[in-house]
């Protein structure tokens, strides 16, 4: 599946590096050739990170089989938050986001694979840790 994304930030939140370095093909490479069911549908999704109040916008373009959506992150939270925290924060932003996928069953996506997926990516690269519990 092809799944990339741009984004729409202010630079003080401080994601710039983070939003390149999922760009330079990191994320498009991870999905490529995997298969969630509907394979002729890409997705593309757009980070936003603003002070202002955005509005979600999602959709939807049949005639190229694109489907568009926002990750919009709590600018405060990001541009206070350090280092992993950061990651973290984008990361786990755009796994939830897979969600947007409830509202389009007629892709035919298999978003839980879809969101276990993204979420071995981050793993992989470092944004997301195991989380051990000690007894």
């Amino acid at each position: 599946m092809k799944i990339d994304l741009s984004g729409d930030y202010y630079e003080d939140c401080g994601i710039d590096s983070l939003v390149n370095e999922l760009c330079g093909n990191n994320l498009s490479n991870f999905f490529k050739g995997k298969d969630y069911g509907n394979n002729e549908v890409e997705i593309f999704m757009v980070i936003i990170c603003e002070p202002n109040k955005v509005k979600l916008r999602k959709r939807f373009d049949s005639k190229d089989q694109v489907l568009y959506w926002d990750v919009i992150l709590n600018y405060e939270k990001v541009k206070s938050a350090k280092g992993n925290l950061k990651k973290a924060l984008l990361a786990n932003s755009i796994i939830s986001s897979f969600d947007i996928l409830d509202g389009y069953k007629k892709l035919n996506i298999q978003k839980t694979k879809l969101k276990e997926d993204a979420n071995l990516f981050f793993k992989s690269i470092g944004w997301l840790q195991e989380m051990r519990v000690v007894v």
